[in-house]
Formats: structure tokens, C-alpha cells, sequence
């Protein structure tokens, strides 16, 4: 009866664009230049999308379209409520009170205003250029 014992490879690397299985240790004579082991799963297939500079910078930044919209809710909240402590409070012979509420009322929904309107209008440059790397490979 034949030895049908498979004998595992210990160790693989390429050479020449094909993988080169060693199922005993090679000694630094046997092969005189060692490249750098490779430990490789496969896949059934492979994307690669080169990616600018710019590109890459903008993902690197990440949205700040999430941070807009987290500021422009905290500074309406505040302008809101503070809108609304004016029209129900009777501010009398408390005028100083009555322009600090006013100021942050006015400097909270300004802001608030203005971040939300920024957040609406960057909000999708992100997700553009993710589409726009995408959109490279024609399958």
C-alpha cells in the first residue's frame, strides 16, 4: 500500500508571480535572497480604488456635517428656551436680566440658524466623493 499521507507546506512566498510552497525549512543558502514572508487568505476577487489626494483628505476630515447639526440642535435648544422664558417672564425693573436673556436668545437661535443651514448645505460632500471613488470601477 502506497504512503497516502499529504505532507502540509510550512512555509510559501512568490517568486516570478506564483506562489512556491516549502514544506521543509529552508536554510539561508538554499534560497541566497529572502523576500519578506507573505501569509496569504484568498478572495474571490479583488477592487482597488486609486484615490487623490484631496479625496483621501476629505475622508481623512471625516463629515463634519455631524457637528454642524449637533451645534445648530444645542444653540436652538438654548434660544428656544430662552425665547420662551421671555415671553412668559415678567422682566419689570430688571433690565439688565432682560438683556442678557435677550442677547442669548438673539446670539443662540442666529448661530443655530447658521449651523443649521451650513450642515444642510455640506452634508452630502462626504457621501459625493465616496460615490465619485465608487463610480470609477465599471462592473
Amino acid at each position: 500500500m502506497a504512503n497516502t499521507k499529504k505532507t502540509k507546506a510550512i512555509d510559501s512566498e512568490i517568486e516570478e508571480g506564483k506562489v512556491v510552497e516549502h514544506y521543509n525549512k529552508p536554510t539561508d543558502s538554499d534560497s541566497g535572497q529572502k523576500g519578506p514572508k507573505i501569509k496569504r487568505g484568498r478572495y474571490d476577487s479583488l477592487v482597488l480604488y486609486e484615490v487623490s489626494e484631496a479625496e483621501l483628505q476629505i475622508i481623512e476630515r471625516g463629515s463634519p456635517n455631524s457637528t454642524y447639526l449637533n451645534f445648530a440642535i444645542f444653540l436652538l435648544s438654548i434660544g428656544l428656551s430662552f425665547l420662551a422664558t421671555l415671553l412668559t417672564f415678567d422682566f419689570t425693573n430688571q433690565s439688565k436680566k432682560y438683556i442678557v436673556f435677550v442677547v442669548i436668545t438673539v446670539v443662540g437661535l442666529a448661530l443655530g440658524l447658521f449651523l443649521l443651514i451650513l450642515w444642510f448645505r455640506t452634508k452630502n460632500q462626504f457621501d459625493e466623493v465616496i460615490l465619485k471613488i465608487k463610480g470609477r470601477i465599471i462592473e
